[in-house]
């Protein structure tokens, strides 16, 4: 059961990290074509620079879970890596037991941030004026994913911890 429920979330995590970085093409198509339009055309666009800012800002967020899956956050292992590899798994349940508390005072923020904008109708504050609650709501969902992550992270380490052995 446990090998099955850490693959649904790895896999879950891959899979909206991997949507998320086709962003990647909107968002070049948006910079070139205000690049354009400035210094072309001489006529700026009001949205283009707060529309790439939106769309990187997506495009990285959801990074964030794939980072946690691919070992690729910035970690200190001058300790960690002479331990062996039983007790080193045992370090990282401690340490992503503090990583739950952390994701989870986030969530509750952003959540109540996201609510709080959805009942304001938030609109951006630039000249362009657009709905931002949307987006705002983009920011706890992502947090969650990296929070299932987190646990799938831990529940490996506490297998290893416990047997010895790592999952498949």
């Amino acid at each position: 059961m446990l090998p099955g429920l850490i693959r649904r979330i790895d896999g879950l995590n891959t899979t909206i990290s991997n949507l998320a970085m086709w962003l990647i093409i909107p968002l070049v198509g948006v910079m070139l074509y205000d690049v354009a339009m400035r210094y072309c055309f001489n006529a700026p666009t009001l949205w283009g620079a707060e529309l790439s800012m939106m769309i990187f800002g997506v495009y990285m967020i959801y990074a964030g879970p794939s980072s946690i899956l691919q070992k690729v956050q910035v970690g200190v292992d001058i300790f960690a890596a002479r331990l062996r590899p039983r007790t080193r798994a045992v370090v990282n349940c401690l340490t992503y037991a503090f990583t739950f508390v952390f994701f989870s005072g986030l969530l509750y923020t952003s959540a109540l941030y996201a609510v709080e904008s959805w009942q304001l109708r938030e609109l951006s504050s630039s000249a362009w004026g657009q709905p931002v609650y949307h987006l705002k709501t983009l920011i706890p969902v992502a947090v969650l994913l990296m929070l299932l992550q987190s646990l799938a992270e831990f529940l490996r380490n506490l297998h290893l911890a416990r047997t010895g052995r790592e999952l498949p």
